[in-house]
């Protein structure tokens, strides 16, 4: 039975060890991705920063006391749109438990949080080349708004 609870600072250590288990295959899809970015001092302080954040939210997924998932995000400032929006800034799930409905439970149980919270819409970013995550966020309803272009203008 899949069960949530907010992250604490205290899991700091075990989180960036879940992330780095969720998250293998992003250097894949993105060639300047730092990789191992949760063991940088950068990713340790964005870690940090999420789990108090006062305007975000993060929760893990545990089974049997074993951390299986997270989803982690916060309040995204859109002055040009009308609703409240929630970004999701990172959900995953070990790949061992794929495809067995814990990344929609996790999905789920942000997006309640964020409903309580007043929010209206939630947006997140997908790697294009992730068909993986793409078609999970697709069969949840999500639907794409923007395409975000990137060019390297120096080496």
């Amino acid at each position: 039975m899949i069960t949530f609870r907010k992250a604490t600072t205290n899991d700091l250590q075990a989180l960036k060890e879940l992330n780095k288990r969720i998250f293998v295959n992003n250097p894949k899809y993105d060639d300047d991705a730092v990789e191992d970015f949760a063991h940088t001092p950068r990713g340790e302080k964005y870690f940090k920063e999420a789990i108090i954040s006062k305007k975000g939210h993060f929760i893990i997924a545990e089974e049997n006391g074993q951390m299986v998932g997270y989803a982690n995000g916060g309040e995204k400032g859109n002055s040009n749109r009308k609703s409240k929006y929630f970004e999701i800034d990172n959900l995953g799930v070990i790949p061992e438990k794929k495809r067995q409905g814990v990344g929609t439970k996790i999905l789920s149980a942000i997006t309640n949080w964020a409903k309580k919270e007043g929010y209206q819409r939630i947006y997140l970013n997908c790697y294009a080349k992730n068909e993986e995550a793409l078609d999970f966020y697709r069969c949840a309803g999500y639907s794409e708004i923007d395409i975000c272009l990137e060019k390297i203008i120096s080496e």
